[in-house]
């Protein structure tokens, strides 16, 4: 007779119910019932026959609109989250990798979201064509990309800054690889990711405007996905200040929702993998954690997964205990050679990516003709204006599929300038065309073919980039200086944190979008400097990581080292020396970082600003690009993505790497 132990009885799942689930289950309920209506929202017809896509004003469409934007904000963080447990544990695990991975999300993030979706928008309505999941989808990965990248960062960082002891003691236990990933260091990073997927959700909401508003190549005019982020977008373009009040106020209302059902939860169910010795006696609490805790339906779901563990047959692979503690030998030759064939390979990839999109911007002649430096070759129609474009056609001249009409193509229309008709020489001088006023002398100068970027334009480029380099580090310093001690105090007083996080999350989530009107009323009215009140609209929406990161650093902060400063009387700035600029060190470099690269992805948008009819342009690489984004790529969207992303990486190699560094070999819980 065989006995087991626990007895089958006791591993049978039981089913209860507590009066707590009288308001979980209608929850749940309510929750699938809202992901149906979103879903089905999303995937209506489009094609070319559909009309085109618009949103109305009547703020009793708010709710339905919320309900779509945090359905698309929610799907692009659970793929953020896929993202940022693959590549940026492959980043901190692989030096290979590294080399590759690390400069590319420098790169990456850098990147402006209207450049992701002139590249992507095509791409997925191609894959889902005929349906509105095409457009959706491209508004779901242009959101995406406003949040993968600080949470890539803070995670990767938290790889390769957890503790020496807890390393030494997954190999002391011979934890396998899979068993220290999910046991070790993803509990230790836990805090901090928890908070930079909150600071990303709330960025998110900074360029909602921009990826819920979509250009469509072949359509007139832009296609506006049902959306907060959209109702903005029409309420600034129609100057309607009530309707940019209920924006503000759905918007307040949405992310005190989602702070007690989800992210305070979580931030109190994240205390337990903070690492300290001694419990501190104020924690993180949430009320709707208590409830999911004491719901009965909450254990059935619990007790249905383990029994359902239980019946699937054990996986055929066998788990290798990790290696014994042991000193590392000297690294083999063989791995030399790898490495060597390794970059080797990285080098070429990289030396091709480069002549390629060298190609693909100057042309076959790389900006050359004849021996001669080619001249830039200007878009006459840069208001993409649809009629100016149909009066171009009737003239003979080859207009593109985004408006655009070149000065070459006027040129061979018109025999070099030389044979202009009345009716064209009529359009030319039209105040919304930029033709040259000696049309002959302009096309007898040897241009860069149709659509292609010039030298000229490379350095203009380049000089753009560097106002705009400057305008973010100004910004960011004066930032670092505000909020770091804000997020200190906050840090310390976990009681403040609880009743600041909705603040801060909405603070960080409100769209600076919705200010950039009071920005250009005062500086129209008052002739106010642009360079001093416009400059500063980039960093509205990336200051938040610095003060998201730096509260995440403080919070994690170990009881025993606070109580240790509290008996050795450190106080002042020997309190700063020696216990918070060293705890929060590394956090602070990960919302550096990020918030250095989301003001260059804001420049786009603060760079050119506009309400009703007056738009304010400051000069910058933001602005370059935002003219010419014309709803496809193009090489000149190309030239400033690529300028704009070399600039970043330049800089995050020499000064924010440098930081990392410093973090990874000083200031980490050893």
């Amino acid at each position: 007779m065989r006995a087991t132990f626990p007895d089958a009885g006791v591993l049978r799942p039981r089913f209860k119910l507590t009066p707590w689930d009288l308001v979980v289950v209608p929850l749940v309920i309510v929750v699938i019932l809202l992901l149906t209506i979103a879903f089905r929202g999303a995937a209506q017809p489009f094609d070319a026959a559909t009309p085109d896509l618009t949103v109305s004003l009547d703020p009793r469409n708010l709710p339905y609109y919320g309900l779509r934007t945090v359905f698309r904000m929610f799907l692009a963080v659970l793929l953020s989250l896929l993202f940022t447990f693959t590549v940026a544990t492959l980043a901190a695990k692989s030096r290979r990798a590294e080399v590759v991975i690390i400069p590319a999300l420098d790169f990456l993030q850098s990147l402006p979201i209207l450049g992701f979706l002139t590249v992507t928008t095509a791409i997925f309505l191609g894959v889902f064509r005929g349906s509105l999941l095409g457009l959706e989808a491209a508004s779901i990965f242009a959101i995406f990309t406003s949040q993968a990248w600080n949470m890539a960062f803070s995670f990767y960082h938290s790889l390769i800054t957890t503790p020496r002891e807890l390393r030494e003691a997954a190999a002391v236990l011979r934890l396998s690889p899979w068993k220290k990933f999910w046991k070790l260091e993803v509990p230790f990073a836990m805090p901090s990711l928890i908070w930079n997927t909150m600071m990303s959700v709330s960025g998110g909401w900074f360029f909602v405007v921009a990826s819920e508003v979509i250009s469509v190549v072949g359509r007139d005019n832009d296609q506006y996905l049902p959306g907060v982020g959209s109702y903005i977008a029409l309420a600034i373009e129609q100057a309607n200040v009530a309707a940019m009040v209920y924006a503000g106020l759905t918007l307040l209302i949405i992310v005190l929702i989602y702070d007690q059902l989800i992210f305070r939860p979580i931030v109190a169910w994240a205390e337990k993998f903070k690492v300290e010795q001694s419990e501190a006696q104020e924690v993180a609490q949430s009320w709707m954690l208590r409830l999911w805790q004491r719901s009965g339906f909450a254990g059935n779901l619990n007790a249905i997964g383990a029994a359902v563990q239980r019946a699937l047959p054990p996986l055929p692979v066998r788990e290798d205990p990790g290696p014994r503690v042991e000193v590392r030998p000297d690294r083999r030759p063989i791995d030399r050679v790898i490495d060597r064939v390794w970059y080797a390979l990285v080098i070429t990839v990289t030396l091709w990516a480069v002549w390629f999109l060298a190609v693909y911007m100057f042309g076959p002649g790389l900006g050359f003709g004849d021996g001669r430096v080619l001249a830039a070759n200007p878009n006459v129609n840069s208001g993409l204006d649809p009629e100016i474009a149909r009066q171009f056609a009737a003239f003979g001249v080859t207009v593109n599929a985004d408006q655009t009409v070149w000065l070459s193509e006027v040129c061979a229309a018109t025999a070099g300038g030389t044979q202009v008709s009345g009716g064209m020489a009529g359009l030319l001088r039209d105040e919304r065309v930029g033709a040259p006023e000696d049309l002959a002398a302009a096309c007898a100068i040897p241009m860069a073919p149709a659509g292609k970027v010039a030298w000229s334009e490379v350095l203009t480029c380049l000089w753009l980039g560097l106002l705009t380099t400057m305008r973010v580090v100004i910004w960011i310093g004066i930032s670092t200086l505000v909020w770091t001690p804000i997020g200190v105090w906050i840090g310390l007083r976990p009681r403040v944190a609880q009743f600041v996080q909705p603040l801060a999350q909405f603070a960080a989530a409100f769209p600076a979008n919705l200010l950039f009107p009071i920005a250009v009323v005062l500086i129209a009215t008052y002739a106010l400097p642009q360079n001093l009140f416009q400059a500063p609209l980039m960093i509205l929406g990336a200051q938040w990581y610095i003060l998201f990161n730096v509260i995440a650093g403080t919070v994690a902060i170990p009881n025993d080292l606070k109580e240790a400063t509290r008996v050795l009387d450190l106080r002042g700035w020997a309190w700063w020396r020696k216990l918070i600029i060293p705890a929060i060190f590394p956090a602070f470099v990960t919302g550096g970082i990020t918030a250095s690269g989301g003001s260059w992805n804001a420049s786009i948008v603060s760079e050119v600003v506009s309400w009703g009819g007056t738009t304010l342009t400051l000069s910058g690489l933001g602005a370059y690009i935002a003219h010419w984004s014309t709803g496809e790529f193009n090489p000149h969207v190309g030239l400033g993505m690529l300028v704009m992303g070399l600039l970043v990486l330049a800089f995050n190699r020499l000064f924010w790497r440098r930081l990392y560094a410093l973090a990874e070999t000083r200031f980490r819980l050893d």
